[in-house]
Formats: structure tokens, sequence, C-alpha cells
């Protein structure tokens, strides 16, 4: 029998052969350059589930990066990987989420109930028969467990060639050169009528020197395409349960997503992606015909972005570092569905969020200064007794008071805010500052503040600055 360590060295030898072939030559040994949509719907309750196969789609282009088909950027809830069964070598992995793990910690699932979901995924289309399998993370965040198994052979009769979408305008923002080189940034609208198509491509544009404006987007703007694609609603406006009001709508989303009031997102999977079957796309953003105030973002699923409200510019940015970075929330005194969205036992897999409070242990660890204490002190107490005394305030105003008085209220204490952060020593630093991922203590953010913590900037950290550069990098280099 050989030994253990011979064994391991063999396996870590074949993976490297693995990654070496791949990178010279897989994508034109395995795959047609065409691309592959799974349809699937995730089945489940709060502690398991399973990915079950819908539909299959051959479609003319995929988005993806032929040079980087194996994903190592260990992101998302996710990792879907491909085996060439001929030889059964891996040739294609990559991490995603879906909003089944965020489901899994509502007060719904914590009294029992079970949850169908549905969800769409493409890869690129394989030349031979594959198996395709869909792993989710153990108690430690290593993708172990297996949640979903498909062989495919790709003349299978079963998968289907129509062209999807259909009354889709197409509008052309930025060509910066080809897709497989390119990140393809694709803008969706929600909510908007056919004599609303004029203010559609209005707002796309205006969102996307929006969204460029901010580092470190505005220096990688020529390696984004931008397209912004609609299929006219029937009606204008989107759904709005709490304020009892409902809209045909082309994708139907909706307000109150897990009984959050502000989280917008939508189950029509097949809607939405029939739609986006239109343009090879990396990146979906889904900008909402409304001025109430909301969004959402899932990494490598699509952002939701309401177009007409004052936070508008704040929203859309922040929503694309979860979809596209894969980062986490940063705040923890807003509301939100969750109950115990991240255990504080466990190191959350998004690259701006630790528990760990040991210097050499952090995963940005080499972003921080020698004289920089971990975990770094902010004043947390002041910001906590402060933000509450707002709140409630702001509700009794919410209740008695006009619109107007309300914002004044709401003006005064983000100048308040200003001067907090204006006074904090390590302002400008990169550190372990507790608080973030929706708890007040046991997990660290990278900085005192950043567009993941507050609405106060538009500013990414260094940290998740560099975890955006990565995925653009990822996307684009050959």
């Amino acid at each position: 029998m050989r030994p253990v360590w011979k064994i391991v060295l063999i396996i870590l030898l074949l993976a490297n052969l693995n990654s070496l072939l791949i990178g010279q030559n897989a994508y034109e040994v395995y795959f047609t350059g065409e691309g592959l949509r799974i349809d699937y719907f995730q089945v489940g309750d709060k502690n398991k589930v399973k990915f079950i196969p819908d539909e299959f789609f051959r479609e003319s282009g995929w988005a993806g990066n032929p040079a980087n088909l194996l994903d190592s950027l260990n992101l998302g809830h996710f990792l879907i990987q491909m085996y060439d069964v001929p030889t059964n070598l891996l040739i294609y992995s990559c991490g995603f989420s879906t909003l089944f793990p965020e489901w899994q910690t509502t007060a719904e699932a914590g009294q029992g109930k079970a949850k169908v979901i549905g969800g769409t995924i493409r890869l690129p289309f394989p030349q031979r028969e594959v198996q395709i399998e869909i792993l989710t993370r153990d108690k430690d965040n290593i993708f172990s467990e297996t949640v979903g198994t498909i062989v495919l052979d790709p003349s299978s009769v079963n998968i289907r060639k129509e062209i999807r979408h259909s009354r889709v305008s197409i509008i052309e923002i930025q060509n910066a050169g080809s897709s497989d080189r390119k990140v393809d940034l694709t803008f969706l609208g929600e909510g908007y009528t056919a004599d609303e198509a004029v203010k559609f491509e209005k707002d796309a544009r205006r969102l996307t020197e929006n969204l460029f404006s901010a580092e470190p987007f505005k220096r990688n703007r020529d390696q984004f395409n931008v397209f912004a694609l609609l299929q006219p609603s029937q009606e204008s406006g989107t759904d709005d349960p709490a304020m009892n009001l409902y809209k045909n709508t082309s994708m139907n989303f909706s307000f109150n997503t897990f009984e959050s009031q502000r989280y917008l997102m939508t189950y029509d999977n097949k809607n939405l992606n029939d739609i986006v079957s239109a343009v090879p796309s990396d990146l979906v953003v889904v900008l909402i015909n409304t001025d109430i105030y909301g969004g959402g973002g899932i990494y490598n699923l699509y952002a939701s972005v309401v177009v007409d409200n004052n936070w508008t510019p704040h929203i859309v940015i922040h929503e694309l570092g979860h979809t596209f970075a894969g980062l986490g929330d940063e705040y923890y005194t807003s509301d939100v569905a969750y109950n115990d969205f991240y255990l504080l036992t466990t190191e959350p897999w998004e690259p701006n969020l630790t528990i760990e409070t040991f210097r050499e242990q952090l995963k940005w660890k080499n972003f921080i200064l020698p004289q920089t204490p971990v975990p770094t002190p902010w004043g947390q107490e002041k910001y906590d007794r402060e933000n509450n005394e707002y709140i409630e305030k702001l509700r009794i105003l919410k209740e008695k008071d006009t619109p107007e008085e309300v914002r004044k209220f709401q003006y005064a204490h983000r100048e308040k805010l200003d001067k907090f952060f204006k006074e904090q020593r390590f302002k400008n630093k990169i550190g372990a500052f507790e608080g973030a991922g929706y708890v007040p203590a046991g997990i660290y953010r990278p900085a005192v503040d950043c567009i993941m913590f507050s609405n106060r900037t538009q500013l990414f950290d260094a940290v998740c600055s560099a975890a955006i550069e990565k995925r653009i990098y990822f996307l684009t280099s050959h």
C-alpha cells in the first residue's frame, strides 16, 4: 500500500496537470463556443436543499472567459463542476449563489416549512457527454456536499434550441471589445411600458455613468461591455404588497421579498432568463421603474435597483458589490429578514467579512499597517447609541410630520454621521472593525466605513476594491 503522503502528492500533481491543460487549450477541445443554459429548481427546508434540473437550452453564445475555465475565486454558496465523461477531467467550474440560502435563514424556514425556488446557471456548451455536479458548503464553508448531479449528452433531443427572447429591444451602451475578453454587463428594464422605452434608455445610460464614476469600476471601464434590454411591461411600476399594489410586469419583481419591505426580488426565473438570453451576460442588473426605496443583489445571479429614488446612485453600486464580487453586507443596524445568517464559529466566504481577530489569520492581513491595532477601535458604542435614538425619533416623525420634515431630520442625522466618521482615528486605514454581517459583535469588516456598510458614502474600501478587480481580471485576462 502506498503511503498516504504519496497518494496526496499524486492527487496534487494531477490537479496541477489538469489546471495546466485547462489553461492551454481546453476550450477548443471540450467546448463548442455556444452556451448551455440549465433551468433548475431548488427544493428543501431550513437544513437541506437539492437541485433538480428543469429544462436545458442551447444558446448561441457564452459570456465567460475561455482562458479561465476553473473557478479560483472561492465565492458563492454553491459550486458547479463539469467533468468530461470520457476522460473524467474537470473541464469547468463556477461559484454562484441563489435566493435559497437566504430563505433558509428566515422565520418561515425556521417554522419547519419547505420551499421551491427556481434558478438558472449558464455554462459553456460541451462537445461530448459531461457529468455536472453541484456542491454546497459544509459547516466549515468548504465545498464538500453534492446537492445535484446531471449527466448530459450534448446531442440529446431534450436540449431546446429555440430563441427564447421576444419583443426585446437591445440597446448598446458601450462596446469595449469581444465578449470573451470583457465583462458583459446587461441592464434589464422591469415595469417599463412600451411608452416608457425612452425613459428606460435614459435610466440605463444614467446609471452606467453613475457606476463608472465609482472606483474601481472607473479605472476599469474599458474592460466592460454594456447593453440594455427591454421587454415592455403591460403596466408601469412594480408590485408593493404592503401598499396592496400589484402590477403586470415582464419579470414580476416585488417588494417585501422574505417579508422585508425594501428587498425587491422575483421568483419568475423563466421570464427573466428568457430576456437575458438576448445577449451574452456576465453581470445582470434589473432596473425597476419606481421611486420607492429598495433593491437586492446575489452573487452571480442578478442585482435589482430602483431607478428614481434619491438613494439610487448608492443602491446600484452597493448591489453590484454583492452581485459581481460576492461582497457581504457590512451593516448591522438595519432590519433584515434573516436570522443567524452567519455562524460566528465559521469564517464567512465573503472577501470582506471575517470572524478572525488575529492579525496573521486575517484574509486581508496584507492591507493592514503594522501600527494599526487588531481588532481596530472605532467608537461603536457611541455609533450604536446615536443610531438607536435616530431610529426611534424617525419612527415618531413619520407618524405625525410631513415628508419634508422627515427629510430634514434624515439629512441632519447624515451630517452628524459625517462628523462622527471624520473624527475616527483609523478612518482611512484597513483593520478589523467589529460589527458586520447583520450583527454588532463577532463579525468584523475591513474599514470603519464603506459603501457595503453605510449609505453615506459611494466608496469601496481597499479590500472590497481588490475583490472587485480580482473578478474583473478573472473574466478578462488571457
